[in-house]
């Protein structure tokens, strides 16, 4: 049986969706941050710790702002869904929102990932280390030389 969401749940749902965020100014930033809340939290920890030419009240005003879906599909609709992608220019740098499609990954699933990543790593350091010392056996056999550019 399929379920059935509201506006309301489906707004509710895409407020904690995760987002990339690009702040561009006096101290350029940009990262993924969680939900409406984590955008809020970047916003107050960049620009309110040191707003270059961003008026506060205007930081003040979008902060208040951003719970509200309409504010966001002022910058177009998207996929349809609310929160889609939200803009904010000011004197010397902007603000881009954009809510990421695809949810994120399970914890249980970024673990795997990060064990595989972490055996493939050292497989990769193992190589490195093999690598020059059959290098440096190599030099001082003379099996290997510099190789010429031809623009020295």
């Amino acid at each position: 049986m399929q379920e059935w969401t509201t506006p309301e749940e489906e707004g509710s749902r895409e407020a904690a969706a995760h987002f990339v965020m690009i702040i561009q100014g006096a101290m350029p930033w940009a990262g993924v941050v969680e939900g409406i809340a984590g955008v809020k939290e970047a916003l107050l920890r960049i620009l309110w710790a040191d707003p270059g030419n961003v008026v506060l009240e205007d930081v003040a005003n979008l902060l208040a702002s951003l719970d509200e879906p309409k504010i966001w599909a002022a910058h177009g609709t998207g996929d349809g869904r609310p929160y889609w992608h939200c803009w904010f220019g000011y004197e010397g740098g902007s603000v881009t929102i954009q809510r990421l499609t695809e949810p994120a990954a399970s914890d249980l699933a970024l673990g795997r990932l990060r064990s595989r990543l972490n055996e493939i790593l050292g497989v990769l350091i193992d190589c490195a280390t093999d690598l020059r010392r059959l290098i440096a056996g190599s030099q001082r056999e003379g099996l290997v030389t510099h190789r010429c550019s031809g623009r020295e």
